[in-house]
């Protein structure tokens, strides 16, 4: 009983030594514990954790005698005599112990960064748990307005976006910037048509690598990251000098240069992970060499059928991705895998994907895949963003769990009485997303599904679902808000539709056009929508470029 009516006799220990982690899970049990029990708790510090009685136990695995194995950052949640021990593996572990009580045993959840459940209980009972769970991916992120507030990132159990890492991808964008370096040394770029060209290095250029070296020497000395991104710009372009050009014939093309080359920068700095891009042109893995044991493979899932998972039978596009991992996995097991859950130039319109999660992060586990990126709208509101962040987050952490259930959850807290409504929505736009054959691509614009899934007969359904949803919500302006953000994703890919079928239009229908758009800039605005692609391309520019 670790509080009755009001009381505890609890108090919460953490050893006199203890590291930042465990002092944060500390005082984030006492801030989580008094907003369930109405009851704060006392923080002691001891040397030993012998002898104690009536105690909330928490610090590293390695404080404890007979604690379970857990690996990566996993959780360890046990009642010993009248104690609670909450423990956990490297990094965050011992904290995400803590927000796993809470949310396993106390029904603690953090839909998104506007809707948080805490529930109040004058009396807390537990029973005997002896809980341990060790998640299956080391790195594991969506990426949303939501995971990068760090509450609701260490709640959810993610890393930080791209903690550890100076630069993502696409590097030597920064590392060997044209800006700097292009006018005095033009042989570090690529040739293309008889020219060298800034939009990509040219990875057979000794001085390029030099350079490199001498540039990243100097930038780990500054910054302790354990990784080190080494990849190629993003553009499709490549180098045709008689180098590359040689051994791109030899092989698999591009990866015939990048890997040779990352592999040089892998063996200069043998105790630093050298990341690098399987994207576009570098898919396919070298035939000729092997990445270095410290290169890490970035694996990029670009243009596929976003209605179906990627190992679907279903999924064509998907089928020499696939093909690519898996040759790539019988080169190395360091992979890190970036998917994409979002159209990424057009982040409002509606996007049915949601029942593609799990199957493709299972999918991930499956294969032996320890490390994942998930890469949704990003810092920025968008099509159903808190839900889509909050399933995402929820099934790297578990990949088994039940994702109608976690569906059905957030809905009923996000949108109350209309949540039914919500979800017949989302599963019409799902299935007339399926009854055409045009794929779901992450950069189509919207007038792509036209005559699909975004007929006119389909918008006029859902206008009248959600329209439904919002008579059910009349006197609850969050729940009217958050509906009014999904009916605002209908009217943008109405506006996209209609701008890019209906060139020419007369004066009386120009005016009704326009009218329409600044509507909806200024819904937009009431409602937050501050940016439509990756944080960029706001609001206004989109009005600007749209008025007729």
């Amino acid at each position: 009983m670790l509080s009755d009516n009001g009381q505890s006799k609890y108090k919460i220990v953490v050893a006199s030594n203890a590291d930042k982690n465990e002092i944060f899970a500390a005082s984030e049990f006492q801030r989580y514990f008094e907003n369930v029990a109405g009851v704060k708790l006392n923080v002691q510090y001891k040397e030993t954790f012998d002898k104690e009685t009536f105690a909330v136990l928490i610090g590293k695995k390695d404080r404890f005698k007979n604690l379970q194995f857990v690996q990566n950052d996993g959780v360890i949640i046990k009642t010993e005599s009248s104690n609670l021990i909450i423990s956990g593996g490297e990094n965050r572990g011992v904290l995400y112990g803590v927000y796993s009580f809470f949310e396993n045993y106390l029904n603690c959840k953090f839909f998104a960064l506007d809707e948080i459940v805490t529930p109040k209980k004058t009396s807390i009972s537990i029973p005997s748990i002896n809980y341990t769970y060790s998640p299956p991916f080391s790195f594991r992120s969506y990426y949303s307005l939501e995971n990068s507030n760090k509450a609701y990132a260490d709640f959810h159990k993610e890393n930080y976006f791209f903690e550890g890492r100076l630069y993502p991808a696409h590097s030597l964008a920064w590392l060997l910037p044209a800006e700097k370096y292009f006018a005095t040394h033009p042989e570090y770029f690529a040739l293309i048509d008889g020219k060298r060209n800034p939009s990509q290095i040219c990875f057979s250029s000794d001085g390029a690598l030099a350079e490199l070296l001498l540039v990243l020497k100097r930038e780990i000395a500054a910054t302790p990251n354990e990784v080190w991104s080494v990849s190629h710009l993003d553009s499709p372009n490549y180098c045709h000098c008689n180098l590359c050009e040689s051994k791109y014939k030899k092989g698999n093309g591009f990866s015939e240069t990048l890997i040779p080359f990352v592999n040089k920068v892998a063996r200069a700095f043998p105790d630093k992970i050298i990341s690098t891009l399987a994207y576009n042109q570098s898919l396919l893995p070298s035939k000729l060499e092997k990445p270095e044991k410290n290169v890490e493979i970035m694996f990029c899932f670009t243009n596929i059928d976003r209605r179906y998972a990627i190992n679907s039978d279903k999924n064509k596009e998907a089928y020499k991705f696939v093909k690519a991992l898996k040759d790539w996995q019988g080169l190395t097991n360091n992979i890190f895998v970036w998917d994409y859950n979002v159209n990424y130039f057009h982040s409002l319109f509606p996007f049915p994907n949601l029942k593609t999660f799990q199957e493709n992060i299972l999918y991930f586990q499956n294969i032996g895949v320890k490390k994942v990126f998930l890469e949704g709208i990003g810092p920025q509101q968008g099509e159903f963003s808190e839900l889509k962040s909050y399933i995402g987050s929820e099934l790297l952490w578990n990949p088994n769990a039940d994702s109608n259930l976690l569906m059905d959850e957030f809905l009923l807290n996000y949108y109350g009485d209309a949540w039914k409504d919500m979800k017949d929505y989302i599963q019409n736009l799902e299935l007339n997303a399926e009854k055409y054959n045009t794929p779901l691509d992450v950069y189509a614009n919207p007038a792509v599904y036209k005559d699909g899934y975004l007929n006119e007969r389909n918008i006029t359904t859902y206008k009248s679902i959600l329209q439904k949803a919002l008579d059910k919500v009349k006197n609850k302006q969050k729940y009217i808000n958050r509906i009014k953000k999904e009916m605002l994703s209908i009217d943008y890919a109405e506006i996209e539709i209609s701008s890019n079928t209906n060139k020419a239009l007369d004066t009386t229908h120009k005016a009704k056009f326009n009218n329409r758009l600044n509507a909806f800039k200024e819904d937009a605005k009431k409602l937050n929508i501050t940016y439509l692609r990756n944080a960029e391309f706001t609001i206004e520019e989109f009005a600007k470029q749209k008025s007729r």
